[in-house]
């Protein structure tokens, strides 16, 4: 398993949410900005931590950045309340793939965090955006050179 298998694993079921699909959940492309689109997730990689916890074991703790974008349109009390009705829907997709659908090595993916929505520029449109962050968990087996 990698970081890439994980973030392709989270990318399939976000795509899987109700106005999610191909044209609007994009990884790392932030093109899809200036498509015309109303909502967008954006997701790129975050930090992570990795820890020996037996010989040849090796569990690593993966953050995704999924990046959620509200087309700004007028009202603000508008906007934020589609930010939370679309950042809902996420997370409770995601809570129900605790696996990411059984991606090889994956013992848990789970929304643990998010960001303060902000007000961002994409070109000449105003988005509000707020980063949400997934906590992937996997175990792997690590074969000695030495």
């Amino acid at each position: 398993m990698s970081y890439a298998t994980a973030e392709t694993a989270l990318q399939t079921i976000l795509r899987t949410v109700t106005g999610y699909a191909s044209p609007n959940v994009a990884l790392g492309d932030y093109r899809i900005l200036g498509q015309g689109l109303e909502k967008v997730v954006v997701l790129n990689p975050g930090a992570f931590n990795r820890e020996s916890i037996a010989p040849g074991i090796v569990h690593t703790a993966w953050v995704i950045l999924v990046e959620l974008y509200i087309a700004f349109r007028g009202e603000i009390s508008t906007i934020a309340s589609d930010i939370r009705t679309e950042r809902q829907a996420l997370i409770d997709k995601v809570d129900t793939y605790p696996t990411l659908n059984r991606a090889a090595g994956i013992t848990l993916g789970a929304v643990e965090a998010g960001d303060e929505p902000e007000l961002w520029m994409a070109g000449s449109r105003q988005w509000w955006r707020q980063v949400l962050r997934v906590t992937v968990k996997e175990a792997t087996s690590v074969t000695y050179a030495e």
